[in-house]
């Protein structure tokens, strides 16, 4: 070998070991732990602050239209841990406050969380996470104050897997990611985590990037840019702060908006209160079963109230009538129409053929067959007609098939309600008689403020919106 040829050889080999080192000396970078510690039977004080800015968006006739709107939510519960497996998480919340308000163009929406829905429970699964009253239903509009971002008992997830250096990333699952921001999934995520600095006491977290994924029948994108922190001492999440922009599309059960939030939410550990002691829990179920998980929906002005499961969502609730839609599978499936109508006499309510009249009039040119025409009592002695009917909505380039089941009940004091239920008939098989249960729910109360006598099929919409 000549010397050249040695002097070379002696120069890579120095380089080789001086990669090597560098790269062994960046392998030794101390690495951190941080997995929580939360255990059954902890209590924490969680107190949430939301502010929201933006634009409402919403369609008619193919044009959208944008309404400036701002507002503000404030949390306050204390939440007991009642299983705390990695993949399984079950909690009760007592709410001391929830309460939120929204300002627009035409003027303002105020929900709280009453009392006697103030104690929730929590379900966090693989696959969904479940906010649920305890005592009884609450109504779409409570849930929507409680159901925010960043779930207070889902932010275990949001640690990593394994040990992590300073200055490492890794990446929430989709499912978290899905459940952290409100999505039904996640079709696009480029969140990621990366831990920033530890000291004696806390590990801090930086959180950014951005989200895709469906809400019921439309499209949402949500950036991000947040920051939480671990608590070495307690091995817990204490703090989480974000700021996301989101663009939602225009829903045909809601509208959409592009809004900034900024949220901050603070977990402190504390004593067990009493409305969460072992004696107020005795007996009360902490899974999401389909009742625990229905809402209510009444008449703001009395006269009717019905239980239904959360595919339905309320559009509309004026002061006597009601009007819900079912999404499942992504899709619009049904429109159900609830009105009051007038306390008659028992003796002197309508017959089921002077029903099946009402409706054919009201169906007009839209009217095919009758399918079925029935009375029943029902288990709250309700006398219940049901009217089925096949036609078609005429339109300009083809006829659309649509079935319309028509409700009339009545109690033995003579307080009345009628339903419509309009679904294409193409999706029936999917509707799978979804009436019956919101009919079987429906409880009738004496109005607040009586009205004058209304049509018997009011509340119909034969033409589909």
């Amino acid at each position: 070998m000549s010397t050249r040829t040695a002097v070379i050889s002696l120069v890579c080999l120095l380089s080789f070991f001086q990669t090597a080192a560098s790269a062994a000396s960046n392998d030794a970078r101390p690495t951190h732990l941080l997995v929580s510690q939360r255990k059954p039977g902890q209590t924490d004080r969680v107190t949430v602050l939301m502010e929201v800015g933006g634009e409402f968006k919403e369609g008619a006739e193919g044009k959208s239209q944008r309404t400036r709107m701002s507002g503000v939510a404030s949390l306050m519960y204390d939440e007991k841990t009642l299983v705390a497996d990695r993949d399984r998480l079950r909690s009760v919340r007592y709410y001391e406050k929830a309460q939120s308000s929204a300002k627009f163009k035409d003027g303002s929406h105020n929900p709280s969380l009453a009392e006697p829905r103030r104690l929730v429970g929590v379900a966090v699964d693989p696959t969904a996470v479940s906010l649920f009253a305890l005592r009884e239903p609450m109504t779409r509009d409570e849930l929507e104050v409680i159901d925010i971002l960043g779930n207070s008992l889902l932010l275990d997830r949001l640690l990593p897997e394994g040990p992590v250096a300073i200055g490492e990333a890794w990446k929430p699952a989709d499912n978290v990611a899905a459940a952290l921001l409100g999505l039904d999934s996640v079709t696009r995520n480029e969140l990621q985590c990366v831990l920033k600095e530890v000291t004696n006491t806390v590990a801090r977290v930086e959180l950014s990037g951005s989200v895709e994924g469906p809400v019921n029948d439309t499209k949402t994108r949500i950036e991000l840019k947040g920051k939480y922190r671990f608590d070495l001492r307690t091995k817990r999440i204490d703090w989480l702060a974000m700021l996301t922009k989101e663009d939602r599309g225009i829903s045909r059960v809601a509208v959409g908006f592009d809004i900034a939030v900024r949220f901050q939410m603070t977990i402190v550990p504390q004593s067990t209160p009493p409305e969460l002691a072992d004696e107020q829990l005795a007996g009360l179920k902490v899974e999401p079963t389909p009742d625990l998980a229905e809402l209510r929906c009444e008449s703001p002005q009395g006269g009717w109230q019905i239980t239904h499961d959360r595919q339905w969502y309320l559009n509309s609730n004026d002061r006597e009538n009601g009007m819900l839609k079912l999404v499942r599978q992504g899709a619009v499936v049904c429109q159900c129409n609830i009105a009051s109508l007038p306390q008659r006499e028992p003796d002197k309510l309508v017959s089921l053929e002077e029903y099946q009249d009402e409706v054919r009039r009201a169906l007009g040119d839209n009217f095919g067959q009758f399918v079925e025409a029935k009375q029943s009592i029902d288990s709250a002695k309700h006398r219940v007609l049901r009217v089925v009917v096949n036609g078609v909505v005429r339109g300009k380039s083809a006829d659309l098939p649509i079935c319309w089941v028509y409700y009339h009940v009545a109690d033995e004091e003579g307080r009345q309600v009628a339903l419509t239920f309009t679904i294409e008939q193409e999706l029936l098989e999917r509707f799978a008689e979804a009436d019956r249960a919101i009919v079987g729910s429906l409880q009738l109360v004496k109005p607040a403020d009586p009205k004058a006598n209304r049509s018997i099929a009011a509340g119909d919409d034969s033409r589909r919106r």
